[in-house]
C-alpha cells in the first residue's frame, strides 16, 4: 500500500492502523528506568498505535539504576514463565530493558552484560540519557555530551528553533504531551538514530538504539 503524505510531506502514516494488517498476537514486556519520561513516552506511543493483537506491558524499574531495571525484567520474565506453565498467562515473546548511561558507567556496563545473559531480552540504551532520542527528532549530531543537563540544554535550543518551546520555558521531562509534540518528526528521529548507530559501535557518546524498540512497535 503506498504511503499517504502528510501536509508537510513527512511519512507519519506509519502510526496509523490499517484494516487487514497482519495480527501477530505477540506479548512484549518493557521495563523502563525513568519514573516519568520514558514511561510516559512509551505509554503514549502504545496508546497512539491502538494495538489490538499485540499486548505491550510497560513497567517502571525505578531506582534510577540500570541494574534495578534488569533485575525487575528478569523477575517478571521468570514469573511469566512460571505462570505460562500453569496456563495462567501467555509467555512473553520479547522483553526490553530501557535505561541510560548518564554517568553510571560501571553499573551501565554490567547491566548491558546481564541483559545479554537473559533469553529474549534486549537492552534499549541511551548515552548519556533518553533525551538524546528526543533531540534526534530535531537534528542529527555526533557531538559528545558531558552530562544529561548539557544535552537537555541543546534539546531546549532545538525545540525553541522548531517553535515547540517558548524562549522563557524549560524542558519538562514529566510533560505528558511530549509524545504528541514529537510525533510528527518520528521518522526523522528513526533515520537520525540509525545513522548515529552506523557511525559508532553503539557504546560511544552519544548513542541510542531506541529506534529499534520504536520500529518494533510500529511494525506490530
Amino acid at each position: 500500500m503506498p504511503r499517504k503524505k502528510s501536509p508537510t510531506g513527512k511519512a507519519i502514516n506509519r502510526l496509523q492502523r490499517y484494516p487487514g494488517q497482519k495480527k501477530t498476537g505477540k506479548i512484549f514486556l518493557i521495563v523502563v528506568e525513568g519514573e516519568k519520561t520514558e514511561y510516559n513516552y512509551l505509554r503514549a506511543l502504545r496508546k497512539d498505535l491502538n494495538l489490538t493483537a499485540t499486548k505491550v506491558e510497560i513497567v517502571r524499574g525505578s531506582g534510577g539504576d540500570p541494574s534495578v531495571v534488569v533485575s525487575k525484567a528478569y523477575d517478571l520474565i521468570k514469573k511469566n514463565e512460571k505462570d505460562n506453565k500453569t496456563k495462567r498467562k501467555p509467555k512473553y515473546d520479547m522483553a526490553y530493558c530501557v535505561f541510560d548511561e548518564d554517568g553510571k558507567e560501571e553499573k551501565f556496563r554490567k547491566a548491558c552484560q546481564r541483559v545479554e545473559e537473559i533469553h529474549n531480552c534486549k537492552a534499549i540504551i541511551s548515552i548519556p540519557c533518553f533525551e538524546l532520542w528526543f533531540l534526534l527528532h530535531y537534528c542529527y549530531t555526533t557531538s559528545p555530551f558531558q552530562s544529561c543537563s548539557e544535552l537537555i540544554a541543546r534539546l531546549e535550543s532545538e525545540k525553541i528553533k522548531a517553535g515547540t518551546l517558548k524562549k522563557r520555558d524549560s524542558y519538562d521531562k514529566n510533560d505528558p504531551n511530549l509524545y504528541e509534540v514529537l510525533k510528527p518528526k518520528i521518522d526523522d528521529a528513526i533515520a537520525n538514530s540509525k545513522r548515529l548507530a552506523e557511525q559508532n559501535d553503539g557504546c560511544e557518546n552519544p548513542s541510542t538504539n531506541v529506534h529499534e524498540l520504536v520500529e518494533k512497535l510500529l511494525q506490530t
